[in-house]
């Protein structure tokens, strides 16, 4: 099998580098990734030119940086490198993604990116600051998605484990997307631009989500589609056809 694995965090994050020693029981596998850190990128492209060479990131694995965005990754990695790729792992992702966090995401997106390229993608996260309990059970955790045959051109799964407070996860729970919303207070500063003062964020009260279970201790698998079409107003809103 081969394995294309991509983030945003960049080349050389501790993310990647564990998510990509954890594939190599199941195929060959390459990285390419961000030359630096392209967080909250969501679908972004670079529409100019894009740097891209090899790098000396993962001992053992074949690693290139990409001076695009995390979607690029994917881009340039199913052109230049000329690979037929069987699955496409993104992350691991050092912050939670979950709720209203997969619309800001370069992680979700890059696996998005894959989906539309017709390969299979997976999206993988873990709470802000600490891999200490990705490390401990990630491998159990692909495991479990190739096993079952989790991964799917119909979706995007989107993994996140649970919030740092937990050193051991509940289980597994597949679950929808929930609600995470930000509003940011911004501060001008000395030289007249402004700075983020503070992010105050409204949780999910719904406790069948992602938002929620991870709360709760929970590893969250959503299916997240590339379809972005409200099918249940399609219908309604054709009596306004012309």
């Amino acid at each position: 099998m081969e394995i294309l694995i991509v983030n945003d965090d960049g080349v050389y994050a501790e993310g990647i580098k564990i998510l990509a020693n954890a594939m190599i029981p199941y195929g060959n596998v390459t990285v390419v990734a961000p030359d630096q850190g392209r967080s909250a990128a969501s679908h972004s492209i670079n529409m100019g030119t894009i740097c891209f060479e090899e790098a000396n990131a993962i001992p053992g694995i074949s690693c290139f940086a990409c001076s695009g965005m995390p979607v690029d990754c994917v881009r340039l990695a199913t052109s230049v490198l000329k690979k037929e790729f069987d699955i496409v792992f993104s992350g691991i992702n050092n912050g939670l993604n979950c709720g209203t966090d997969i619309v800001y995401s370069g992680t979700v997106g890059a696996a998005k990116e894959a989906i539309i390229e017709g390969i299979p993608g997976v999206a993988i996260s873990a709470d802000h600051g600490s891999f200490d309990l990705a490390k401990k059970e990630i491998d159990q955790v692909i495991k479990y998605i190739m096993d079952n045959k989790l991964y799917s051109l119909d979706y995007v799964l989107n993994v996140n484990f649970p919030i740092n407070s937990f050193d051991k996860s509940k289980g597994y729970r597949f679950t929808k997307q929930g609600i995470k919303s930000y509003k940011t207070e911004f501060m001008k500063n000395n030289i007249g631009s402004y700075d983020v003062l503070k992010d105050s964020i409204t949780f999910d009260t719904d406790l069948d989500t992602d938002v929620s279970l991870g709360r709760l201790g929970y590893i969250t698998f959503v299916p997240v589609g590339v379809d972005q079409t409200n099918h249940k107003y399609v219908n309604k809103l054709k009596e306004y056809d012309l």
